[in-house]
């Protein structure tokens, strides 16, 4: 599904809603194994492609998390989440992405095999640098906490962002809102936002409006990932439009973990008409076989938005940036 069209290649795009462990290309993943001595299911792109891509509809967000291990794995080196990172930057520079803010959780990434998370945070510095610097773009990296790692991982990752709030511009809460309850890591949350980091969270994907409304009303986060069913509670959507929030939607990931039945039910324009502050994002581009120019081509072409009304979720994606009012300017 990856889109490579020229009409969504000149579009000059910001992305907010990106995961560094779900762009890892099949070909570098054969590499690293390689390298590095790990056990793989296939070698060659074509047979471990069914292993790392979700290809089609499946039942749950839980089961497409599970495609996830073998991406998880890779991370052994420092070198290896340069490569990483510098990869999808140079992804995000050919679809004509101007702004790139990266996501990734060094607890669930780095530390399978002891990773040092200071070093793999210089490691993802060189890239950026090198990726500012060849491509003119603006990049800026989230850290995420896992819910499912529990509270005192979100306290360690909240402590090293703060120690790092020179690089890392916020905190994301992510995974199952089913499973772990927010009240579990609303101290941490709290805690970062006191420390000038901005918060994101993982809400309304596959549950109901009924959480987002009590992730605001909780937590106060400056953007909502995800966020797609609070079109099923007008009283949702007037709370989210109250508080000015920035909804960082992915339409083909809803789809393929059946949060959305079919991808002609997603509710972005619908959200966008009703005046919600919607941005087009790609989500795991490599897991999801999908790019942000594909994101862009299913909000045209399949949910009929106007070249207008995507540029219009630009200027919201970019307004809602972390980054420095001065970064964004540079690249507006």
């Amino acid at each position: 599904m990856k889109n490579f069209d020229p009409r969504y290649s000149s579009i000059p795009k910001v992305e907010l809603h990106c995961h560094l462990e779900g762009s890892i290309r099949t070909s570098t993943i054969i590499d690293i194994a390689r390298e590095h001595h790990l056990p793989l299911p296939s070698y060659d792109v074509a047979g471990l492609d069914p292993h790392v891509k979700v290809f089609d509809q499946w039942r749950d967000l839980h089961a497409v998390l599970e495609a996830f291990g073998i991406a998880r794995a890779c991370f052994v080196a420092p070198e290896v989440v340069e490569r990483v990172a510098w990869e999808l930057f140079e992804d995000s520079a050919a679809q004509n992405i101007k702004l790139s803010e990266v996501r990734f959780s060094p607890d669930w990434a780095f530390t399978g095999h002891g990773l040092n998370w200071d070093a793999a945070l210089d490691a993802l510095l060189r890239a950026k640098a090198r990726a500012e610097h060849q491509f003119g773009m603006a990049i800026g990296l989230i850290a995420i906490t896992s819910r499912g790692l529990g509270r005192a991982s979100c306290e360690r990752t909240v402590d090293w962002s703060i120690r790092h709030a020179e690089h890392i511009l916020g905190i994301d809460l992510a995974d199952s809102e089913r499973d772990f309850p927010l009240t579990e890591f609303l101290d941490p949350i709290r805690r970062a936002k006191e420390a000038g980091l901005k918060v994101t969270i993982h809400t309304g994907e596959d549950t109901p409006a009924s959480f987002v409304t009590e992730a605001i009303r909780l937590a106060s986060p400056d953007r909502i990932g995800h966020g797609i069913h609070i079109i099923e509670d007008p009283a949702a959507v007037e709370l989210v439009k109250a508080r000015g929030l920035t909804l960082e939607v992915n339409p083909w990931s809803n789809y393929l973990t059946s949060s959305v039945r079919t991808i002609e039910a997603h509710p972005l324009k619908q959200l966008f008409d009703l005046g919600v502050r919607v941005t087009i994002n790609s989500d795991d581009p490599e897991v999801l076989d999908t790019n942000l120019n594909n994101e862009y081509r299913i909000a045209h072409e399949v949910l009929g938005m106007t070249w207008d009304e995507m540029a219009t979720c630009n200027r919201y994606a970019l307004a809602a940036s972390f980054l420095p009012e001065a970064t964004r300017e540079r690249v507006a």
